[in-house]
């Protein structure tokens, strides 16, 4: 049985103030962490009994319309939640969906030991692959303060090695970055639900739009805390084997895009004072320092 999460803070919209055309909500079971306000809730959908999520905007973030306009367009070649209803509520544009199923992967390494994992990332790196050769009517994608090398305004002050990670992204920042290729946004494992080797959904859509394809590849390939895979080249290597396997990317553009992700995830969790973290952020960055151009 799932874990239930209690709320864990403050929803900027009041679901029960809510006048949805064809929701009607009878229990609300957990609040996934999450960027957004999400809700999981037992319903009913044009008097048929639904599990569904609900989720609404914190902030200009996330653009929650692009995604609306989006997930129709991709539902028959990609699975991803199908949307019951969506509006907006005190200035905040919510959506209603049929909740999806499936385990991610964070849970299918530690409870499986004998699963084999360099299928599960070659897998994982082709969907993306595949996602990016969509041709898709959108909106380009939002920038956000990752896409660029840390700032000073948004970190505090930087040691001589963060320096120098600063300076070799500065001198080496892709000269030409082109917003033509259709992308998730945030296809990180948390968003991507599994069953035997096989994708079984892929969720939140609302960073999707016309973007820099090598920018939503390193985002996959960050290591975020806690996270026991893609923290060996030999992993990594083989997501981009799938990816390779159905598209192409600019190599030293994924380079800088990875080297950029990595710092700014270490300058974000300087403050929780996790060594073993931040430290294996060091050698994965140092590592792809040495991978040719």
């Amino acid at each position: 049985m799932a874990k239930i999460q209690e709320k864990w803070r403050e929803s900027l919209v009041d679901i029960n103030e809510i006048k949805f055309k064809n929701i009607e909500i009878e229990k609300i079971i957990s609040y996934p962490p999450a960027g957004n306000d999400v809700f999981d809730c037992l319903g009913k959908y044009k008097s048929e009994k639904k599990n569904f999520i609900f989720k609404s905007e914190r902030g200009s973030f996330a653009n929650f319309s692009n995604e609306i306009k989006v997930l129709p367009k991709i539902d028959k070649y990609m699975p991803v939640p199908k949307i019951l209803e969506s509006g907006s509520h005190d200035g905040h544009v919510y959506i209603v969906m049929e909740k999806m199923h499936g385990e991610k992967l964070s849970d299918i390494f530690k409870e499986n030991h004998n699963a084999n994992k360099e299928k599960y990332l070659y897998n994982y790196g082709l969907a993306l692959a595949k996602i990016h050769k969509l041709n898709i009517a959108c909106d380009k994608a939002k920038i956000r303060i990752i896409n660029d090398y840390p700032k000073k305004k948004d970190y505090k002050n930087f040691d001589e090695w963060e320096k120098n990670i600063i300076n070799y992204l500065k001198e080496n920042k892709p000269q030409e970055i082109i917003y033509n290729t259709f992308i998730h946004g945030d296809f990180h494992y948390g968003n991507i639900f599994w069953k035997n080797y096989e994708i079984t959904a892929i969720l939140d859509w609302e960073y999707s739009g016309m973007g820099f394809k090598e920018q939503d590849i390193a985002w996959a390939l960050i290591l975020r805390p806690g996270q026991k895979f893609m923290n060996k080249r030999k992993e990594i290597e083989e997501f981009l084997r799938g990816y390779r396997s159905s598209n192409t990317y600019d190599k030293q553009k994924l380079k800088w895009c990875y080297i950029n992700g990595l710092l700014h995830f270490y300058l974000m969790n300087k403050k929780n004072n996790n060594n073993d973290y931040l430290n294996k952020i060091k050698e994965l960055i140092d590592d792809a320092l040495k991978i040719s151009d």
